[in-house]
């Protein structure tokens, strides 16, 4: 009984979250308005009728003219101006809005049957895997009910939002999956940490998931969404579901690290996959050195942010994410593949948002502690390449990479709690 509660509960968490995200999809890459080919890339841009069709245009406009979704006719929309930028709605836009508008019924029609059709999917998905994880057969085997329940749980919630996303197409921004996958895929990740379930193999598969759901959802990726949030701040951007689900994942790191860094982030776990490539590494453990060019890099994006410019963009992880092969997609490759030596360097070096999540991890009520079974051979302190599983050591940059657990020979030495 007390498992039916609990999927009837996570059924109707999943129907909250679809329904405050779904209008969440006011968004559009900056190199372009208008025909967008993946929208939902970033918050600068945001669609005028706010009905995810391509119709998208910039935010910074005086006066735009859409077309109402509701009536078909043409209304005027006011949003901010900000010099140098033109909203107004060029010609093939305006017969995309009409066009888009005439067949409102088939796509009306649609975006009513992809949140359904997540549900089955999530629902088929979870009664699967809750069953093999029950049984062994992936080769990880938990026996507790709620926990398996939670890591089937984080399994299908991946796969069904990417199936889901690449079915419906371009009929629901990827904001919308992303925004899903984020909220609810950390709580249940921080779910599977404190419960013990979470081992480094459970982590690779995760990091396997995130990765594949950076590219196919596209939006949000970190560290490229900074700019929403200053911008929101400032008030030259309304506020969207987006930046209210970004910063809650980044207060509620005080309640238990950071889990999205580590787990959930596309960019962080195709990091983590490219580290566990078995080659000589770099040990480059100086954590305080790294932290200070990232606390650096945070300041100029901010500054940036101020003017509208999105110096994030320049790391080339759109183009990388999207398959664009571009100056950007080779400058995010390097990178990427820098990882294969050094652990993390875009989360270490350069993700603004590290700082951030630094500095609420640091206060953190479940955290990775010593019990009393320590041993003290210290082979933990050997396997983090951070440098943070000392016993007083900060976790303000433990990235629950598993490692530290995994290395473990007593196995119950290091337990993630208060």
């Amino acid at each position: 009984m007390q498992v039916i509660t609990s999927i009837r509960r996570k059924i109707a968490a999943i129907l909250l979250m679809a329904g405050l995200a779904y209008p969440a999809c006011a968004a559009v890459c900056p190199k372009g308005i208008g025909g967008c080919s993946s929208p939902g890339r970033c918050f600068l841009f945001t669609d005028t009728d706010g009905n995810a069709l391509c119709d998208y245009t910039s935010r910074t406009a005086s006066q735009a003219t859409a077309t109402d979704p509701v009536i078909g006719q043409v209304t005027t929309t006011s949003a901010p101006v900000t010099p140098g930028v033109s909203g107004t709605l060029s010609p093939d836009t305006t017969t995309s809005v009409i066009q888009n508008t005439s067949s409102g019924g088939f796509l009306d029609t649609v975006h009513l049957s992809v949140p359904l059709a997540g549900i089955v999917l999530f629902l088929l998905f979870n009664s699967i895997l809750f069953a093999l994880i029950r049984t062994g057969v992936l080769g990880i085997r938990v026996r507790n009910t709620l926990p398996a329940l939670a890591l089937s749980s984080l399994f299908a919630l991946g796969l069904s939002l990417i199936t889901t996303s690449i079915i419906a197409g371009d009929a629901v921004a990827g904001t919308v999956y992303a925004l899903i996958y984020i909220g609810a895929g950390t709580l249940l990740a921080a779910y599977l940490w404190y419960t013990g379930v979470m081992t480094r193999q459970i982590v690779l598969f995760t990091a396997v998931l995130s990765a594949l759901a950076g590219f196919v959802f596209l939006s949000p990726i970190m560290p490229m969404e900074l700019g929403g949030i200053v911008n929101a701040v400032s008030g030259a951007n309304a506020l969207t579901m987006g930046v209210i689900v970004i910063v809650a994942v980044i207060v509620l790191t005080l309640v238990w690290g950071r889990v999205f860094c580590g787990n959930i982030c596309p960019v962080g776990s195709l990091q983590e996959l490219a580290y566990a490539v078995p080659v000589k590494k770099i040990d480059f453990r100086q954590t305080k050195i790294l932290e200070c060019i990232r606390l650096a890099a945070f300041a100029i994006t901010v500054i940036a942010a101020f003017y509208l410019i999105d110096l994030m963009a320049f790391t080339g992880l759109y183009d990388f994410f999207s398959l664009t092969l571009s100056t950007g997609f080779v400058i995010a490759a390097g990178i990427l593949l820098l990882s294969v030596f050094i652990y993390r360097p875009i989360c270490r070096i350069i993700c603004p948002f590290g700082v951030l999540f630094s500095i609420f991890s640091e206060f953190s009520r479940l955290r990775l502690r010593r019990t009393e079974t320590c041993i003290g051979c210290r082979k933990c302190e050997k396997a983090c390449p951070v440098q943070t599983a000392g016993e007083d050591d900060s976790k303000r940059e433990c990235y629950l990479c598993g490692r530290c657990t995994g290395t473990c020979p007593v196995g119950t030495a290091l337990s993630y709690g208060m």
